[in-house]
């Protein structure tokens, strides 16, 4: 026999540990790979969510501004209506006296008292 029919022969025969051993080598480079590949599918699908977060987020926050824009823009022409009244600081006719109210904080409308080392502003 030549040098190389005994090479293959002899590697050839495989002895069932040395082919447990393999297989096992081989079962769990599979494992590897799927565990990756799950990895990066969730990953992907965690980039996709946040991109879906980041839309929702930015949709509230123009809405939030639009809100905001308005709120300030009702509160103006409320003052405007005091302002434009009869009436003076310090003697607001009925009228007024509601308008004032409501725009007023919720906690000046409860008459909250506060600490004497608290201070609003």
């Amino acid at each position: 026999m030549s040098k190389i029919a005994k090479f293959t022969i002899h590697h050839g025969a495989k002895t069932p540990q040395k082919q447990q051993w393999e297989d096992n080598l081989r079962g769990k480079i599979e494992v590897k790979h799927q565990i990756r590949a799950d990895t990066i599918n969730d990953l992907e699908n965690f980039s996709q969510d946040l991109q879906h977060i980041s839309l929702v987020v930015e949709s509230i926050h123009n809405n939030y501004q639009a809100l905001l824009t308005e709120n300030h823009h009702l509160k103006s022409t409320l003052l405007q209506l005091v302002d434009d009244c009869y009436c003076w600081k310090g003697n607001r006719c009925e009228k007024c006296q509601k308008i004032l109210k409501s725009l007023a904080p919720e906690t000046v409308n409860k008459k909250l008292i506060l600490p004497k080392n608290i201070k609003l502003f």
